[in-house]
């Protein structure tokens, strides 16, 4: 095998995973991977991941301080303690059978290197009990700031569609 050919061959994967790194930790997908967090946190199904408690800690580790939510019922509106919206989370996940999201066209933009908004069209399917089933469509806006190493929610606003 000619020289050349052996560097080409080692030179195309190195770059390869370097494109994918510099891609993966880049602010966009950082701020899409802890939108899908606190995603993940809200749905429930038969072979979800983690307790409702779990779910409810890694939620609360998501939001800023000053959290603010904007939704209509029956989301709490106004402006929440973490530790409240993660007992609120717990309290959700414990009264339903199942919640699953759905996202379509998600987007970041950055106003400012510390600030992100996030957006998405999202579909919440919801079973409470035999014959109680809700769907329901949004678009879905959450603002993160980075006070430190970690993105934080610090509003989060649910449009009807």
């Amino acid at each position: 095998m000619k020289t050349w050919l052996k560097f080409l061959v080692f030179l195309i994967p190195v770059i390869a995973s370097t494109v994918y790194l510099f891609w993966r930790f880049s602010p966009e997908q950082t701020v899409i991977r802890r939108a899908d967090l606190i995603f993940t946190c809200l749905e429930k199904s038969t072979l979800s991941a983690g307790t409702p408690s779990e779910k409810a800690e890694r939620f609360q580790e998501t939001l800023s301080p000053s959290l603010k939510i904007q939704a209509p019922h029956p989301v709490e509106s106004g402006e929440i303690d973490p530790p409240l919206a993660a007992r609120m989370l717990r309290d959700f996940l414990n009264s339903i059978l199942s919640c699953a999201i759905s996202r379509e066209e998600e987007s970041v933009n950055f106003p400012t290197a510390d600030h992100a908004i996030y957006q998405a069209f999202i579909s919440v399917e919801i079973t409470q009990g035999p014959g109680r089933k809700y769907h329901m469509r949004y678009l879905c806006r959450i603002e993160f700031r980075r006070p430190g190493r970690h993105w934080l929610a610090e509003n989060i606003i649910l449009t009807p569609r």
